[in-house]
């Protein structure tokens, strides 16, 4: 169909009753699994990209491939920037072609984090480019970002109606709960914060670190104002899976590998949606 913002699929979802799956990518078949399978389930989607990737491959490059990706698909489809952490990096996918991004100024004091945010939401609307951002911190691992548990803090309502009406972000990613990368035990989410959260801000919210989480936790979630779900670690752990098993054969060959890879993390995506889809 097209390429869209994070605010035309989250519209569209939001007819449902469901939540966006939002996808990082590591890789060509990644990409191309990730939107096959939102194509075969009907549902919008969103490519997410890393700056530790894009810097691999170059941001003009990966943005021009996933966004011709995008406008052939049958489905919406947003090419959204995650956990960017420097206004260098924004621009520059807004330079080439994403239809939303994610700026993740959590690490900073609140003024300077508002500040950032703020003055990103004011280019990337001038644009038609949608923004999420973070407030309170999530523990774990997520590309070239890494939160040690002792610094992790759960988001207050409070302070995330007061950063929303500030900033005028499109979505915000909260903490209440989740982790970046495997979690260690079962995670213990605090759904009454998440109400609280989005009555005080009636914004889309955003729930990070969801590889592991329950398809009645997630669920759960979208009842009470969770909009999107970020995937990574699953996806990661269902490509490198694959890619093992296919090595174990001293014949194996490069296309059939890929393939076999790509149905893995396909087949991993089409669940996450089917849950997702509300």
């Amino acid at each position: 169909m097209s390429l869209v913002n994070l605010k035309q699929a989250i519209d569209h979802v939001g007819k449902t009753g469901g939540a966006l799956g939002a996808f990082n990518v590591s890789s060509w078949e990644m990409a191309a699994a990730i939107v096959g399978a939102a194509e075969e389930a009907a549902f919008p989607v969103v490519l997410q990209a890393q700056w530790p990737f894009l810097e691999y491959a170059g941001a003009e490059v990966a943005a021009g491939l996933l966004a011709d990706l995008a406008t052939r698909a049958k489905v919406p489809v947003v090419l959204q920037l995650d956990h960017a952490k420097a206004w260098e990096q924004v621009m520059a996918c807004l330079r080439a072609g994403f239809s939303s991004v994610m700026i993740d100024a959590s690490h900073l004091p609140l003024a300077e984090n508002l500040r950032l945010v703020a003055e990103v939401v004011r280019v990337a609307h001038a644009m038609g480019v949608t923004v999420e951002s973070e407030l309170g911190r999530l523990a774990g691992v997520e590309g070239d970002l890494v939160v040690a548990t002792i610094e992790a803090s759960f988001t207050d309502p409070a302070e995330a109606a007061h950063f929303v009406a500030e900033t005028g972000v499109d979505a915000l990613a909260v903490s209440v709960g989740t982790v970046h990368g495997p979690y260690k035990g079962e995670p213990k989410l605090d759904f009454a914060r998440l109400e609280a959260i989005a009555l005080a801000t009636n914004v889309p919210l955003v729930l990070h670190g969801a590889s592991g989480l329950s398809a009645s936790a997630l669920q759960k979630g979208m009842v009470l104002g969770v909009r999107k779900v970020n995937f990574s670690t699953e996806l990661r752990a269902a490509w490198l899976t694959a890619m093992r098993r296919q090595l174990e054969n001293p014949e194996a060959d490069v296309l059939p590998c890929v393939r076999t890879v790509e149905s893995a993390v396909k087949e991993l995506v089409a669940e996450k949606i089917g849950i997702l889809k509300g």
